[in-house]
């Protein structure tokens, strides 16, 4: 199993955050850089496959600051020698397509294929809906709304670009959207003609690529969090796109997880349950497990009842076969019923592993970290005994 860990990342304590405004805090964001350098050149050395950052904007509330999770990989990227480093995820919708993919080719190449790219649709109206008037677009919470539907279009239409950027030389492109490149476009520069490729006979631009390629091929491993449908599962299978659940009841895991399998051979891909499939949880081990679940209180325990729960993030908590509503009230010890918190001392975290591995048998495992509410010394601890308690049972 490959262990990545996963990074909002927020910043300032629990206190910092009540106080208000952390977000623009300069001393907090230092101190967020300064933590995760040193936790990620830990697990650099400590075999942890990835690190991954999400992406957000205009969090000034200090709650999962990460407005440009390519970046942070190219920062924390810059001081590791092994570990992969990506996104969980960009939020294409959002982006210039074109422009994102030049931006993970630079980043593959700077990290010498160190990089994976994280795909999703976003949700968080605030930022999408701001972000997303070039497109008429916003965020959306996969409603079967108007606004949802051309959202998935939207998302649709910016994965098929970035994929043709990447594994064509030179291409077109015509969609709702994008003419690329525009009609007419009349270049007539001859080292187009004498050095590269794309333009015809009377000096019009036919086609485009991008330089450099990444330095993976065809492309980085391509992550779709945090998915809870089994349509999204499907499009993962048909694509070879990882998905990562973010369910915790195992009938429904065991559906999702058959549901891809089954797509991807009839896509021609022979993977075995649980291949190319990632489960997410909260984690933290420490010697005690009371300390553990202190702490854990602290980090998730805060910012899921305060951010998440009343988003509509609770849905993922849905038994197979439960109707009706599931509203946003909930604490930590929620959390921990519903199955979400991998946190307590080395046995019992392996044995939540053990049952996970056996039930579904991920090929990923994605591990929710918290630099700000949780102390950094608690973080490292947690980190050592993953290290040297953990991992060597599960790593591939």
């Amino acid at each position: 199993m490959k262990f990545i860990l996963f990074y909002l990342p927020s910043v300032g304590t629990v206190s910092q955050t009540h106080k208000g405004m952390a977000g623009q805090n300069s001393q907090n964001y230092q101190n967020m850089l300064w933590q995760l350098s040193e936790q990620i050149k830990f697990a650099d050395k400590a075999g942890f496959w990835g690190a991954a950052f999400t992406e957000h904007h205009f969090h000034i509330e200090g709650i999962e600051q990460s407005n440009n999770p390519v970046l942070l990989g190219l920062y924390f990227g810059m001081q590791t020698t092994r570990i992969r480093l990506g996104q969980m995820a960009n939020v294409i919708p959002f982006h210039n397509p074109l422009r994102l993919a030049e931006d993970i080719a630079m980043l593959d190449q700077m990290l010498q294929g160190r990089s994976f790219f994280g795909i999703a649709r976003g949700y968080q109206k605030r930022w999408a809906d701001v972000l997303g008037q070039t497109y008429g677009v916003g965020g959306t919470m996969s409603d079967k709304s108007e606004v949802d539907q051309k959202n998935r279009r939207l998302f649709l239409e910016h994965y098929e670009i970035i994929k043709k950027a990447w594994t064509s030389e030179t291409f077109s492109h015509k969609s709702e959207h994008w003419t690329i490149p525009p009609e007419g476009l009349k270049f007539n520069h001859e080292v187009v003609n004498r050095f590269g490729k794309g333009q015809n006979a009377d000096g019009i631009i036919t086609e485009i690529g991008i330089a450099p390629k990444t330095f993976q091929k065809p492309h980085p491993p391509i992550f779709q969090p945090f998915s809870f449908s089994e349509d999204t599962f499907r499009f993962c299978a048909r694509e070879g796109i990882a998905p990562f659940a973010l369910a915790t009841d195992d009938d429904v895991l065991s559906d999702l997880f058959r549901a891809y399998q089954e797509e991807a051979a009839a896509a021609g891909r022979d993977y075995k349950l649980g291949q190319n499939i990632g489960i997410f949880r909260d984690t933290l081990v420490l010697d005690d497990a009371a300390e553990a679940h202190k702490y854990a209180a602290m980090g998730n325990g805060f910012v899921w009842p305060a951010w998440f729960a009343p988003i509509g993030f609770n849905e993922a908590f849905r038994r197979k076969g439960e109707t009706g509503r599931i509203g946003p009230e909930c604490d930590y010890n929620y959390l921990c019923e519903k199955g979400f918190e991998f946190v307590g001392n080395p046995d019992q975290v392996n044995r939540q592993i053990e049952n996970m591995v056996k039930k579904h048998n991920p090929e990923y495992f994605l591990m929710w970290q918290y630099p700000g509410p949780i102390p950094h010394h608690i973080q490292m601890r947690n980190l050592e005994l993953w290290a040297t308690e953990i991992l060597p049972n599960w790593n591939d």
